[in-house]
């Protein structure tokens, strides 16, 4: 069913079909136009229409007018994280050229493919139909995906709990799928005369709570015997709790089934008939008896169609259903009131979307009082940028009953520097401390010390490890990378001195005697008098942006070249150690194995890797390097990926930033990513103006 051939052209009366996004992606498609004019050239070679609506006669005739085949189109079975008409793309579609699955009363393809032969279900097929029906019910993936879990509380333990599924009135699936004459009032009574003692449910529809359309319950006569869910809930949340479940065709019918319970049909949806449902209307056409996992693999696989909006291109259910539970995991996160301190205005359009989230408020303030007037309340989530904590701080936790999260830029920022506002590619989000305090511990640090590396995941950081390397990948890369020359270093330890931002707090935090670039460029000298050293200032230094310049003259007093314009991977590549306070750069020279020896107290010493002379009575730990890398960059950060604007991972993130630095490189060169005084002073009023017009 997926293989229809490229079309080059398809019409459409429908504007809405046309605006469809991923639509050439899921259809093959090269353009949608309305019907062409009678003096217009070419022939369309197919006819698109929203499923059975009222809406598709006209393009149904057209089509059998101009002898086209008529595709009917509707979102698939797994759709978005939110509801449609709350803006949400579909991330999965039906193409069907027989008719529609919600129509019993006609053929389609999914019915064909059901009633066809068993060979079409090989074991290939059903091995990944386990494998996406797995993850499914292990995450809970229905087909919109924003709703809370159910609290168990909800429901009754002492007796067997059913459930009746609400729809909304009107729906096409209710016209095209129920007998003539149904009643919804004999439909309860039916249900309480065969479940007498137990306790009855009413799952009203979420469209129907979001206020968008009516229910089939909307008249129906409050009943004391039967608990309404009113509020919006994950259906397989639901359905775990119940032992048997009454639908007239709703889609949470089959996801009953996926869990195992008992399903009762009033009409006749998509699986039914095939010997799985108790059927109270029958279809003559279904003849064959289907597993549960046949009925799925031919409706979730081989009926539907599916894209990754990360690449907005089509793949498999697997991939869709790995960015699903990837969404809906950040999605889950950021639930709730988020009050956010700390973050100043131009640099607020760069972390919303990491605080993104179908169901929450996003509220910037700069005071506890002003949080107070703003409505923050027990339950709402404190976010405070690195250690910038307002004066009040405790009052409020204890308010909220949760601990701050601490918001600090990732390892893999961006090709651009932080201080000249360039987006990044990744954040953490730290409820314990943040990395690079090391007065207290930090759940980047509690994952070194406890965490159970698979080695699935340790394989799939030394691939990350590798890539990064490859790539010649660092924290900003804005720098090119040229050769240095280095033939008077022959013979001699080839030592490198990263510079830092002496008023960062990792230094502030993390360094005890040594906290200036000037102290550590004279320490290295010190216990190095016959090394080869190179020092490198930082690029925010450089720029200017930021404290910490050393003179010069001062510097060449004490190594053997200053390095400035070139970038930290080509550095790495000729050097045999990293001598630094905190930097980054004595991780990024782990990567790539070489001998790092640490003044300060970074995240990444302490664990048996570095040479440190401070140490910290915490880490406790002997670590392999992808332990590092695993905890450090698989699991710590968030990846996000601006062009799609969606979550990705650390794979993602490093390709979209390899791409990044190639663009930079072709258009401009890297020397103009960074920014003069007047051009940072309009970016940051274009960044406030965004972050005015896009809060949420």
């Amino acid at each position: 069913m997926q293989n229809i051939s490229r079309l080059k052209w398809a019409v459409s009366f429908s504007r809405g079909i046309a605006k469809l996004p991923y639509l050439h992606e899921f259809l093959n498609l090269d353009r949608v136009t309305p019907p062409p004019k009678w003096w217009q050239e070419g022939s369309p070679e197919a006819v698109l229409g929203w499923g059975k609506k009222s809406n598709t006669h006209r393009a149904r005739r057209y089509a059998l007018k101009n002898e086209l085949p008529y595709y009917a189109l509707e979102d698939g079975f797994i759709r978005s994280i939110g509801l449609g008409k709350q803006g949400y793309p579909s991330v999965s579609l039906v193409v069907d050229p027989k008719g529609i699955y919600y129509d019993s009363r006609s053929p389609s393809a999914l019915e064909e493919l059901l009633n066809g032969d068993d060979a079409i279900f090989t074991p290939e097929l059903m091995e990944t139909a386990e494998q996406a029906r797995g993850l499914i019910v292990h995450h809970q993936i229905t087909k919109y995906n924003g709703a809370p879990d159910a609290p168990k509380s909800l429901f009754n333990t002492r007796k067997n709990n059913v459930l009746i599924v609400d729809q909304v009135a009107k729906d096409l699936s209710l016209i095209f799928g129920l007998p003539d004459g149904f009643d919804l009032t004999k439909v309860v009574a039916q249900v309480k005369a065969e479940n007498p003692g137990s306790q009855i449910y009413v799952k009203l529809h979420p469209e129907k709570i979001a206020g968008f359309r009516s229910g089939l319950f909307d008249a129906y006569k409050t009943d004391p015997l039967i608990r309404y869910i009113d509020t919006d809930l994950n259906s397989l949340s639901i359905l775990k709790h119940m032992d048997k479940v009454y639908v007239a065709t709703s889609l949470m019918g089959f996801e009953a089934l996926m869990l195992g319970k008992q399903v009762v049909c009033f009409g006749m949806p998509f699986y039914a008939g095939w010997g799985l449902t108790d059927d109270r209307m029958h279809c003559p056409r279904r003849q064959r008896r289907c597993t549960i996992l046949e009925v799925f693999a031919a409706a979730y696989i081989m009926y539907s169609r599916y894209v990754n909006p990360l690449t907005g291109k089509r793949c498999d259910i697997l991939e869709t259903l790995r960015f699903l539970i990837r969404e809906l995991h950040y999605d889950r996160l950021n639930r709730g009131d988020l009050f956010c301190f700390g973050i100043r205005h131009w640099k607020r359009y760069n972390v919303l979307p990491y605080l993104k989230s179908s169901r929450n408020r996003v509220v910037f303030v700069k005071t506890v009082s002003k949080a107070k007037r703003a409505g923050i309340s027990k339950g709402a989530q404190i976010i405070i940028w690195g250690v910038r904590e307002p004066p009040g701080l405790e009052e409020l936790v204890k308010l909220s009953g949760k601990p701050p999260w601490r918001m600090e830029d990732g390892f893999l920022r961006s090709v651009g520097l932080g201080s000249d506002l360039v987006r990044p590619s990744s954040l953490v989000l730290d409820a314990d401390g943040i990395y690079f305090d090391p007065a207290h511990p930090s759940a980047l640090e509690q994952l070194l010390n406890t965490m159970q590396f698979s080695p699935e995941l340790l394989e799939r950081a030394a691939r990350v490890r590798k890539k990064i390397v490859r790539a010649r990948l660092s924290k900003y890369n804005t720098e090119p990378h040229i050769a240095i020359d280095t033939d008077t270093a022959v013979g001699r330890t080839l030592i490198l001195v990263p510079g830092q931002v002496e008023d960062d707090a990792s230094i502030r935090l993390g360094c005890d005697e040594i906290r200036t670039n000037f102290a550590l460029l004279k320490a290295v000298r010190s216990s190095n008098p016959k090394a080869y050293i190179l020092y490198k200032p930082h690029p925010d230094v450089v720029s200017g942006n930021r404290k910490g310049w050393v003179d010069t003259t001062i510097a060449k007093a004490l190594c053997d070249q200053v390095v400035e314009s070139v970038s930290i991977a080509a550095c790495l590549d000729i050097v045999d150690e990293v001598h630094t306070m905190t930097s980054l750069v004595g991780f990024e020279a782990l990567l790539r194995r070489l001998t790092v020896v640490v003044y300060g107290k970074p995240f990444y010493a302490g664990w048996g890797l570095t040479q440190d002379l401070k140490p910290i009575s915490r880490r406790i730990r002997r670590l392999t390097l992808d332990e590092l890398v695993a905890a450090a960059l698989l699991l710590y950060p968030r990846y996000y990926n601006w062009k799609s604007d969606c979550w990705t991972d650390c794979e993602g993130a490093i390709d979209n930033l390899v791409l990044e630095r190639q663009a930079a490189e072709l258009a401009t060169g890297l020397e103009r990513l960074q920014l003069n005084f007047v051009e940072r002073q309009l970016k940051k009023l274009m960044l406030l103006i965004k972050g005015l017009a896009h809060a949420w």
